[in-house]
Protein backbone atom coordinates (compact mmCIF):
# COMPACT_ATOMS: atom_id res chain seq x y z
CA UNK A 1 0.00 0.00 0.00
CA UNK A 2 1.30 3.21 -0.80
CA UNK A 3 2.31 5.71 2.15
CA UNK A 4 -0.21 8.04 1.50
CA UNK A 5 -2.93 5.06 0.80
CA UNK A 6 -1.94 3.94 4.34
CA UNK A 7 -2.27 7.55 5.48
CA UNK A 8 -6.07 8.08 4.36
CA UNK A 9 -6.19 4.99 6.18
CA UNK A 10 -5.05 5.23 9.36
CA UNK A 11 -7.30 8.45 9.02
CA UNK A 12 -10.92 6.61 8.36
CA UNK A 13 -9.82 4.59 10.80
CA UNK A 14 -9.81 7.48 13.33
CA UNK A 15 -12.77 9.56 11.57
CA UNK A 16 -15.30 6.34 11.85
CA UNK A 17 -14.82 6.41 15.54
CA UNK A 18 -15.87 9.96 16.02
CA UNK A 19 -19.78 9.62 17.54
CA UNK A 20 -21.20 12.52 15.01
CA UNK A 21 -23.79 14.60 15.83
CA UNK A 22 -26.48 14.90 12.82
CA UNK A 23 -27.76 18.56 12.33
CA UNK A 24 -29.98 17.68 10.03
CA UNK A 25 -32.57 14.96 9.43
CA UNK A 26 -36.42 14.33 8.69
CA UNK A 27 -36.57 11.03 10.22
CA UNK A 28 -40.50 10.86 12.17
CA UNK A 29 -39.48 10.11 15.96
CA UNK A 30 -42.70 7.95 15.81
CA UNK A 31 -41.44 6.07 13.20
CA UNK A 32 -37.48 6.31 12.62
CA UNK A 33 -36.28 3.10 11.74
CA UNK A 34 -37.82 1.22 8.43
CA UNK A 35 -40.39 -1.54 9.50
CA UNK A 36 -40.70 -2.52 5.77
CA UNK A 37 -38.43 -2.79 2.64
CA UNK A 38 -40.42 0.13 1.00
CA UNK A 39 -39.93 2.06 3.87
CA UNK A 40 -35.98 2.14 2.50
CA UNK A 41 -37.18 2.04 -1.23
CA UNK A 42 -39.41 4.47 -0.67
CA UNK A 43 -36.67 7.33 -0.15
CA UNK A 44 -37.19 9.81 -2.92
CA UNK A 45 -33.68 9.45 -3.72
CA UNK A 46 -34.38 5.85 -5.37
CA UNK A 47 -37.95 6.68 -6.95
CA UNK A 48 -36.91 10.20 -8.42
CA UNK A 49 -34.17 8.29 -10.04
CA UNK A 50 -36.08 5.22 -11.28
CA UNK A 51 -38.87 7.87 -12.64
CA UNK A 52 -36.48 9.52 -14.28
CA UNK A 53 -34.86 6.15 -15.79
CA UNK A 54 -37.98 5.77 -17.23
CA UNK A 55 -40.21 3.98 -14.32
CA UNK A 56 -43.93 5.04 -14.84
CA UNK A 57 -44.78 7.12 -11.96
CA UNK A 58 -47.90 5.30 -10.99
CA UNK A 59 -45.77 2.23 -10.19
CA UNK A 60 -44.18 4.19 -6.91
CA UNK A 61 -47.31 6.03 -6.22
CA UNK A 62 -48.73 5.84 -2.44
CA UNK A 63 -51.45 3.88 -3.39
CA UNK A 64 -49.72 1.44 -5.14
CA UNK A 65 -49.39 -2.26 -3.45
CA UNK A 66 -46.15 -3.39 -2.22
CA UNK A 67 -46.59 -6.59 -3.88
CA UNK A 68 -46.60 -4.36 -7.57
CA UNK A 69 -44.43 -1.39 -6.11
CA UNK A 70 -41.27 -3.30 -5.07
CA UNK A 71 -40.80 -4.91 -8.07
CA UNK A 72 -40.84 -2.85 -10.30
CA UNK A 73 -38.68 -0.46 -8.24
CA UNK A 74 -36.12 -2.95 -7.78
CA UNK A 75 -36.03 -3.61 -11.40
CA UNK A 76 -36.04 0.16 -12.49
CA UNK A 77 -33.00 0.50 -10.24
CA UNK A 78 -30.94 -1.43 -12.73
CA UNK A 79 -30.24 1.52 -14.53
CA UNK A 80 -29.43 3.19 -11.65
CA UNK A 81 -26.56 0.72 -10.19
CA UNK A 82 -24.05 2.93 -11.09
CA UNK A 83 -25.14 6.00 -8.63
CA UNK A 84 -23.53 6.21 -5.24
CA UNK A 85 -27.56 6.86 -4.06
CA UNK A 86 -27.56 2.84 -5.48
CA UNK A 87 -24.48 1.97 -3.18
CA UNK A 88 -26.03 3.73 -0.32
CA UNK A 89 -28.43 1.05 -0.32
CA UNK A 90 -26.40 -1.98 -0.77
CA UNK A 91 -24.05 -0.59 2.10
CA UNK A 92 -26.98 -0.36 5.23
CA UNK A 93 -28.56 -3.57 3.71
CA UNK A 94 -25.61 -5.13 4.12
CA UNK A 95 -24.57 -3.44 7.46
CA UNK A 96 -27.62 -3.08 9.35
CA UNK A 97 -29.68 -6.22 7.79
CA UNK A 98 -26.77 -9.20 6.91
CA UNK A 99 -27.81 -8.91 3.11
CA UNK A 100 -25.15 -10.75 1.73
CA UNK A 101 -24.97 -9.60 -2.24
CA UNK A 102 -23.89 -7.07 -4.02
CA UNK A 103 -26.56 -6.00 -6.04
CA UNK A 104 -30.59 -5.93 -5.67
CA UNK A 105 -32.73 -8.06 -8.05
CA UNK A 106 -36.21 -9.63 -8.31
CA UNK A 107 -34.74 -12.66 -6.90
CA UNK A 108 -33.75 -11.49 -3.51
CA UNK A 109 -35.35 -8.58 -2.27
CA UNK A 110 -38.10 -10.91 -0.95
CA UNK A 111 -34.90 -11.92 1.78
CA UNK A 112 -34.15 -8.57 2.29
CA UNK A 113 -37.77 -7.12 2.77
CA UNK A 114 -38.35 -9.93 6.04
CA UNK A 115 -35.04 -9.11 7.32
CA UNK A 116 -36.27 -5.81 7.51
CA UNK A 117 -39.42 -6.83 9.35
CA UNK A 118 -37.90 -8.81 11.72
CA UNK A 119 -35.27 -6.15 12.48
CA UNK A 120 -37.73 -3.62 12.81
CA UNK A 121 -39.54 -6.01 15.53
CA UNK A 122 -36.77 -5.55 17.58
CA UNK A 123 -36.73 -3.53 20.70
CA UNK A 124 -34.42 -0.43 20.92
CA UNK A 125 -33.90 -0.68 17.07
CA UNK A 126 -33.32 3.28 16.74
CA UNK A 127 -30.16 2.87 19.36
CA UNK A 128 -28.70 0.04 17.48
CA UNK A 129 -28.78 1.70 13.69
CA UNK A 130 -27.47 4.87 15.95
CA UNK A 131 -24.49 2.78 17.26
CA UNK A 132 -23.57 1.11 14.25
CA UNK A 133 -23.79 4.30 12.41
CA UNK A 134 -21.32 5.65 14.91
CA UNK A 135 -24.11 8.54 15.09
CA UNK A 136 -24.94 10.17 18.62
CA UNK A 137 -27.98 12.77 18.06
CA UNK A 138 -29.97 13.05 15.09
CA UNK A 139 -31.81 16.59 14.72
CA UNK A 140 -35.51 16.22 13.88
CA UNK A 141 -36.94 18.20 11.48
CA UNK A 142 -40.49 19.89 13.68
CA UNK A 143 -43.74 22.01 12.48
CA UNK A 144 -45.04 24.84 15.27
CA UNK A 145 -47.38 23.09 16.87
CA UNK A 146 -45.52 19.26 16.79
CA UNK A 147 -45.85 17.22 20.00
CA UNK A 148 -42.41 17.78 21.46
CA UNK A 149 -42.98 16.03 24.42
CA UNK A 150 -43.18 12.54 22.96
CA UNK A 151 -39.81 12.89 21.86
CA UNK A 152 -36.79 10.88 22.42
CA UNK A 153 -34.42 13.22 24.03
CA UNK A 154 -31.48 11.01 24.44
CA UNK A 155 -31.14 10.22 20.71
CA UNK A 156 -33.62 13.29 19.11
CA UNK A 157 -33.05 17.04 19.03
CA UNK A 158 -36.11 19.12 18.36
CA UNK A 159 -35.55 22.00 15.56
CA UNK A 160 -38.24 24.13 14.56
CA UNK A 161 -38.58 24.38 10.81
CA UNK A 162 -40.04 27.84 9.93
CA UNK A 163 -41.02 27.60 6.69
CA UNK A 164 -44.68 27.21 6.88
CA UNK A 165 -45.11 30.04 9.62
CA UNK A 166 -42.80 32.32 7.40
CA UNK A 167 -44.37 31.81 4.22
CA UNK A 168 -48.02 29.97 5.27
CA UNK A 169 -49.45 32.62 6.98
CA UNK A 170 -52.11 33.10 4.87
CA UNK A 171 -53.79 29.87 4.68
CA UNK A 172 -56.54 29.58 7.50
CA UNK A 173 -55.45 26.43 8.53
CA UNK A 174 -51.86 27.50 9.62
CA UNK A 175 -53.20 30.65 11.47
CA UNK A 176 -55.97 28.30 13.13
CA UNK A 177 -53.11 25.95 14.46
CA UNK A 178 -50.38 28.68 15.30
CA UNK A 179 -53.50 30.23 17.51
CA UNK A 180 -53.86 27.33 18.80
CA UNK A 181 -50.69 26.40 19.68
CA UNK A 182 -49.87 29.71 20.46
CA UNK A 183 -52.94 30.19 22.70
CA UNK A 184 -53.89 33.61 21.05
CA UNK A 185 -54.84 34.97 17.57
CA UNK A 186 -52.62 37.20 15.60
CA UNK A 187 -54.36 39.66 14.10
CA UNK A 188 -51.36 42.34 13.91
CA UNK A 189 -47.78 42.82 14.56
CA UNK A 190 -47.21 42.71 18.07
CA UNK A 191 -49.86 39.76 18.51
CA UNK A 192 -47.62 38.23 15.88
CA UNK A 193 -44.23 38.44 18.08
CA UNK A 194 -45.81 37.45 20.98
CA UNK A 195 -47.39 34.24 19.11
CA UNK A 196 -43.90 33.34 17.95
CA UNK A 197 -42.16 33.64 21.29
CA UNK A 198 -45.13 31.71 22.91
CA UNK A 199 -43.76 29.09 19.86
CA UNK A 200 -40.17 29.53 20.96
CA UNK A 201 -41.10 29.32 24.70
CA UNK A 202 -42.26 25.69 23.79
CA UNK A 203 -39.94 24.44 21.55
CA UNK A 204 -37.13 25.80 24.40
CA UNK A 205 -38.76 23.87 27.13
CA UNK A 206 -38.22 20.39 25.48
CA UNK A 207 -34.89 20.80 24.10
CA UNK A 208 -34.76 22.27 20.66
CA UNK A 209 -31.40 23.55 19.69
CA UNK A 210 -32.13 25.37 16.19
CA UNK A 211 -35.00 26.86 14.03
CA UNK A 212 -34.58 25.93 10.37
CA UNK A 213 -35.72 27.13 6.86
CA UNK A 214 -35.10 26.47 3.44
CA UNK A 215 -35.56 30.39 1.31
CA UNK A 216 -36.33 30.53 -1.92
CA UNK A 217 -33.65 31.27 -4.37
CA UNK A 218 -33.00 35.01 -4.64
CA UNK A 219 -35.85 35.91 -2.09
CA UNK A 220 -34.68 39.56 -1.01
CA UNK A 221 -34.86 39.78 3.21
CA UNK A 222 -35.67 43.26 4.17
CA UNK A 223 -36.97 44.16 7.55
CA UNK A 224 -40.42 46.09 7.29
CA UNK A 225 -42.12 49.22 8.96
CA UNK A 226 -44.52 48.56 11.86
CA UNK A 227 -47.47 49.74 9.93
CA UNK A 228 -47.21 47.91 6.38
CA UNK A 229 -46.50 44.73 8.69
CA UNK A 230 -49.60 45.47 10.65
CA UNK A 231 -51.72 46.25 7.24
CA UNK A 232 -50.53 42.93 5.52
CA UNK A 233 -51.26 40.94 8.72
CA UNK A 234 -54.98 42.12 8.75
CA UNK A 235 -55.29 41.73 5.32
CA UNK A 236 -54.35 37.73 5.82
CA UNK A 237 -55.96 37.36 9.10
CA UNK A 238 -58.95 38.50 7.06
CA UNK A 239 -58.71 36.22 4.16
CA UNK A 240 -58.33 39.21 1.68
CA UNK A 241 -56.02 38.80 -1.15
CA UNK A 242 -52.48 40.22 -0.70
CA UNK A 243 -50.59 41.54 -3.21
CA UNK A 244 -46.69 41.06 -4.22
CA UNK A 245 -45.69 43.89 -2.48
CA UNK A 246 -47.83 43.33 0.88
CA UNK A 247 -46.77 39.64 -0.09
CA UNK A 248 -43.08 40.07 0.60
CA UNK A 249 -43.92 42.33 3.52
CA UNK A 250 -45.56 39.78 5.17
CA UNK A 251 -42.68 37.31 4.69
CA UNK A 252 -40.35 39.21 5.89
CA UNK A 253 -42.40 40.57 8.62
CA UNK A 254 -42.40 37.05 10.17
CA UNK A 255 -39.26 35.87 9.00
CA UNK A 256 -37.07 39.45 11.02
CA UNK A 257 -39.74 38.71 13.53
CA UNK A 258 -38.47 35.01 14.13
CA UNK A 259 -35.27 35.64 13.36
CA UNK A 260 -34.84 38.51 16.87
CA UNK A 261 -36.72 35.90 18.90
CA UNK A 262 -34.13 33.34 18.04
CA UNK A 263 -31.22 35.70 18.95
CA UNK A 264 -33.31 36.33 22.48
CA UNK A 265 -33.75 32.68 22.67
CA UNK A 266 -29.93 32.06 21.54
CA UNK A 267 -30.65 29.29 19.26
CA UNK A 268 -29.13 28.96 15.86
CA UNK A 269 -30.64 29.38 12.32
CA UNK A 270 -30.11 26.58 10.02
CA UNK A 271 -30.61 28.62 6.73
CA UNK A 272 -30.67 26.25 3.47
CA UNK A 273 -30.64 28.34 0.24
CA UNK A 274 -31.00 27.76 -3.46
CA UNK A 275 -33.48 25.19 -4.05
CA UNK A 276 -36.46 26.08 -7.03
CA UNK A 277 -39.80 23.97 -5.16
CA UNK A 278 -41.53 22.45 -7.73
CA UNK A 279 -39.60 23.38 -10.72
CA UNK A 280 -40.36 20.09 -13.05
CA UNK A 281 -44.15 19.66 -13.06
CA UNK A 282 -44.22 16.13 -14.11
CA UNK A 283 -41.84 14.69 -11.62
CA UNK A 284 -43.19 12.31 -8.77
CA UNK A 285 -43.54 13.99 -4.94
CA UNK A 286 -40.36 15.26 -3.41
CA UNK A 287 -39.24 14.67 -7.05
CA UNK A 288 -40.32 18.27 -8.43
CA UNK A 289 -37.27 20.58 -7.21
CA UNK A 290 -34.33 21.64 -8.93
CA UNK A 291 -31.01 23.71 -7.56
CA UNK A 292 -30.76 27.28 -8.57
CA UNK A 293 -27.31 28.72 -9.45
CA UNK A 294 -26.12 32.03 -9.11
CA UNK A 295 -25.86 34.89 -6.48
CA UNK A 296 -28.51 33.39 -4.08
CA UNK A 297 -26.51 34.84 -1.08
CA UNK A 298 -26.35 38.22 -1.15
CA UNK A 299 -30.07 38.43 -0.62
CA UNK A 300 -29.77 37.12 3.18
CA UNK A 301 -27.21 40.07 4.19
CA UNK A 302 -29.42 41.92 5.18
CA UNK A 303 -30.13 38.88 8.07
CA UNK A 304 -26.42 38.51 8.76
CA UNK A 305 -26.08 42.31 9.18
CA UNK A 306 -29.31 42.54 11.23
CA UNK A 307 -28.68 40.09 13.58
CA UNK A 308 -24.73 40.10 14.12
CA UNK A 309 -25.12 37.93 17.33
CA UNK A 310 -26.94 34.98 16.14
CA UNK A 311 -25.50 32.23 14.27
CA UNK A 312 -26.19 31.29 10.62
CA UNK A 313 -25.81 27.82 9.93
CA UNK A 314 -25.86 28.16 6.19
CA UNK A 315 -26.02 25.48 3.39
CA UNK A 316 -26.59 25.73 -0.45
CA UNK A 317 -27.43 23.70 -3.43
CA UNK A 318 -24.57 24.57 -6.66
CA UNK A 319 -20.93 25.07 -7.52
CA UNK A 320 -21.45 28.84 -7.11
CA UNK A 321 -23.01 28.79 -4.04
CA UNK A 322 -20.46 26.82 -2.95
CA UNK A 323 -17.47 29.41 -3.58
CA UNK A 324 -20.13 31.45 -2.72
CA UNK A 325 -20.82 30.11 1.10
CA UNK A 326 -17.00 29.65 1.57
CA UNK A 327 -16.40 33.11 1.21
CA UNK A 328 -19.55 34.35 3.58
CA UNK A 329 -17.78 31.50 6.16
CA UNK A 330 -14.39 33.72 5.40
CA UNK A 331 -15.41 36.81 6.05
CA UNK A 332 -18.99 37.20 7.93
CA UNK A 333 -18.66 36.43 11.97
CA UNK A 334 -21.81 34.83 12.05
CA UNK A 335 -22.13 32.42 9.03
CA UNK A 336 -21.25 28.87 9.71
CA UNK A 337 -20.60 26.54 6.87
CA UNK A 338 -22.76 23.64 7.31
CA UNK A 339 -22.81 20.49 5.18
CA UNK A 340 -23.24 19.51 1.87
CA UNK A 341 -27.05 19.46 0.84
CA UNK A 342 -29.28 17.36 -1.14
CA UNK A 343 -28.17 17.38 -4.84
CA UNK A 344 -24.45 18.08 -3.48
CA UNK A 345 -24.03 15.08 -1.24
CA UNK A 346 -22.00 13.19 -3.93
CA UNK A 347 -18.48 12.46 -2.99
CA UNK A 348 -16.88 14.46 -5.63
CA UNK A 349 -18.67 17.62 -5.30
CA UNK A 350 -18.20 16.77 -1.41
CA UNK A 351 -14.50 16.38 -2.22
CA UNK A 352 -14.56 20.00 -4.05
CA UNK A 353 -16.03 21.34 -1.72
CA UNK A 354 -14.80 20.28 1.45
CA UNK A 355 -11.15 20.82 -0.29
CA UNK A 356 -12.33 24.77 -0.70
CA UNK A 357 -13.51 24.87 2.87
CA UNK A 358 -10.40 23.06 4.85
CA UNK A 359 -8.29 25.74 2.89
CA UNK A 360 -10.09 29.18 3.25
CA UNK A 361 -12.29 28.67 6.57
CA UNK A 362 -11.61 28.55 9.92
CA UNK A 363 -11.63 24.74 11.38
CA UNK A 364 -14.29 26.25 13.87
CA UNK A 365 -17.06 27.39 11.56
CA UNK A 366 -17.68 24.43 9.40
CA UNK A 367 -20.06 21.60 10.61
CA UNK A 368 -19.14 18.67 8.24
CA UNK A 369 -22.13 17.30 7.45
CA UNK A 370 -25.59 16.14 8.23
CA UNK A 371 -28.04 13.20 6.89
CA UNK A 372 -31.11 14.89 5.49
CA UNK A 373 -32.49 11.42 6.02
CA UNK A 374 -36.41 10.24 6.41
CA UNK A 375 -35.07 7.15 8.35
CA UNK A 376 -32.47 6.50 10.32
CA UNK A 377 -30.80 3.72 8.13
CA UNK A 378 -29.36 6.23 6.05
CA UNK A 379 -27.37 8.02 8.48
CA UNK A 380 -25.29 4.84 8.21
CA UNK A 381 -23.86 4.98 4.57
CA UNK A 382 -24.10 8.40 4.19
CA UNK A 383 -21.98 9.58 6.66
CA UNK A 384 -19.85 7.00 5.78
CA UNK A 385 -19.48 8.75 2.59
CA UNK A 386 -18.41 11.69 4.10
CA UNK A 387 -16.37 10.30 6.46
CA UNK A 388 -14.24 8.58 3.62
CA UNK A 389 -14.05 11.94 1.53
CA UNK A 390 -12.93 13.91 5.08
CA UNK A 391 -9.95 10.88 5.29
CA UNK A 392 -8.76 11.68 1.50
CA UNK A 393 -9.27 15.14 1.68
CA UNK A 394 -7.61 15.98 5.60
CA UNK A 395 -4.47 13.35 4.45
CA UNK A 396 -3.75 15.26 0.96
CA UNK A 397 -4.68 18.54 1.70
CA UNK A 398 -3.37 18.95 5.43
CA UNK A 399 -0.78 16.14 6.34
CA UNK A 400 1.32 15.77 2.86
CA UNK A 401 0.62 19.59 2.08
CA UNK A 402 2.73 19.74 5.46
CA UNK A 403 0.23 22.24 6.74
CA UNK A 404 -0.70 19.88 9.96
CA UNK A 405 0.19 16.66 11.74
CA UNK A 406 -2.04 13.72 11.63
CA UNK A 407 -2.98 14.84 14.79
CA UNK A 408 -4.23 17.94 13.67
CA UNK A 409 -6.35 16.34 10.73
CA UNK A 410 -8.09 13.96 13.30
CA UNK A 411 -8.55 17.23 15.16
CA UNK A 412 -10.15 18.53 12.58
CA UNK A 413 -12.24 15.53 11.98
CA UNK A 414 -13.56 15.72 15.63
CA UNK A 415 -14.62 19.10 14.86
CA UNK A 416 -16.64 19.33 11.80
CA UNK A 417 -18.46 15.60 12.94
CA UNK A 418 -19.27 16.38 16.25
CA UNK A 419 -17.28 18.96 18.44
CA UNK A 420 -18.35 22.06 16.63
CA UNK A 421 -22.38 21.03 16.69
CA UNK A 422 -22.27 20.33 20.08
CA UNK A 423 -20.54 23.72 20.97
CA UNK A 424 -23.14 26.34 18.42
CA UNK A 425 -25.93 24.10 18.84
CA UNK A 426 -25.23 23.47 22.85
CA UNK A 427 -25.96 20.16 22.39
Amino acid sequence: MPPSAELEARLLGEIMRIPAIDVHSHVPPEAPYARTLRDLLGYHYFTELAHSAGLDKRLIADETPDEQMLPALVDAMQALDNTVQYSWMIELSRELFGFPHARLTRDNWPALAESVRLRGRRPGREREILKASSIEKVFLTNSFDDNLAAVDKGIFVPCLRADTLVFGFTDRDVRARLAKVAGMEVGKAADLRNALANVLRHFEANGAASAAIALPPHFETSPVAEADLNAAIGKAAADKPLTAAEAATLHNGILFALTALCQQFELPMQVMSGALRDAYRHGIPKGTDLPQSGDTLRPLLPLFNGFPSLTFCVSVLSDSQGQELASYGWIVRNVVVSGHWWYHTIPAYIERDLTARVQSVPKTKLIGYYSDMYKLEFGLPKFNMYRRVLARVLARDLVQSGRGTEADAVQVAHLLLRDNARRIFTV
